[in-house]
């Protein structure tokens, strides 16, 4: 008799209101986080199956536990006749990208449709009327970015309330501006950073649901998070006061510390009362402390961050 054994990998999956969190993010390992309901996958980890129903990536550097499953996002679609991935990522990192997409499809000998958006800090991109995504810079050394999903309205100016419609339409035919925009961020995504002027941004602030990074919780890892340019605990206490989130959701938790014992640090630190909106993404039931993987293989190297 053959015994067989599987690799298992659960994902996190957090329904917050009108948006679904679904990812999957372990310091130097993996990431891969996906709000279905916008269509937008933020990095893409290995590709999992879940992240290739997403029409829109949205890529925050060149690290290879964020961008490593590109090609196979973007092979995968093609070959299930889904249309063309549309890839977000730092301007400077458009042309590596290209050119190790093309050698994949040399090396398979198709001609797997993509299209690759360089964005830089600030640029806007309009994926419909009401719904664009902005990049805004992050600091994890060499380029990355962040991003927010915001929703696009178009609003009616206060002095022009109660007016009837004939009234409006005059007024338009006038030139006169009637309407003014309102963005709202919905969901704003950091990837790898640590504290710095992206904590002071609009969207990031303001966002219904904030995903950001928080790899280091050990008092002896502040030097370690300095290094790698990622956020320690004490450091997101401290930029805790300025985020008017509705939900906070911490990801990239490094294996050294571990989910539970994270939260018991971050609890301790900030009390279960605003501990309230605030969610590890790997926390789900039954998930170890480094997110729920079964033992059919060897670990990562809990020294890669």
């Amino acid at each position: 008799m053959v015994e067989k054994s599987f690799l298992v990998q659960k994902f996190a999956k957090l329904t917050l209101g009108m948006y679904t969190v679904i990812g999957y993010s372990v310091a130097g390992e993996e990431t891969v986080t996906q709000i279905p309901e916008l269509n937008v996958c933020f990095d893409i980890g290995r590709a999992p199956y879940f992240a290739l129903t997403s029409d829109i990536v949205c890529v925050t550097h060149g690290h290879m536990d964020h961008i490593a499953g590109l090609p196979y996002y973007l092979s995968q679609r093609y070959f299930q006749g889904m249309k063309p991935g549309t890839v977000l990522l730092p301007r400077e990192l458009e042309a590596p990208v290209d050119a190790m997409i093309k050698s994949w499809r040399g090396i398979e000998r198709q001609t797997t449709p993509y299209t690759l958006v360089p964005m830089s800090a600030g640029q806007m991109y309009e994926v419909r009327k009401d719904f664009a995504i902005r990049a805004f810079a992050t600091h994890h050394g060499g380029i990355s970015l962040g991003y927010s999903l915001v929703s696009v309205r178009e609003k009616l100016r206060q002095e022009f309330i109660g007016k009837t419609g004939p009234e409006l339409v005059a007024l338009r035919k006038q030139g006169v501006e009637i309407q003014y925009r309102l963005e709202v961020p919905l969901v704003a995504f950091l990837g790898d950073t640590t504290a710095g002027a992206v904590f002071d941004h609009p969207d990031v602030q303001n966002a219904e649901i904030l995903i950001t990074e928080t790899t280091f919780f050990d008092p002896t890892h502040k030097q370690k998070a300095k290094a790698g340019k990622h956020l320690h605990v004490d450091a997101l206490v401290e930029l805790l006061p300025k985020l008017k989130n509705k939900w906070i959701i911490l990801s990239h938790v490094s294996r050294r510390t571990g989910v539970q014992r994270a939260k018991r640090v971050l609890t301790k630190k900030i009390g279960p009362e605003r501990m309230k909106n605030i969610l590890f993404l790997m926390d789900f039931e039954g998930a170890t402390d480094a997110g729920d993987v079964d033992e059919a293989g060897p670990p990562p190297n809990d020294s890669a961050e």
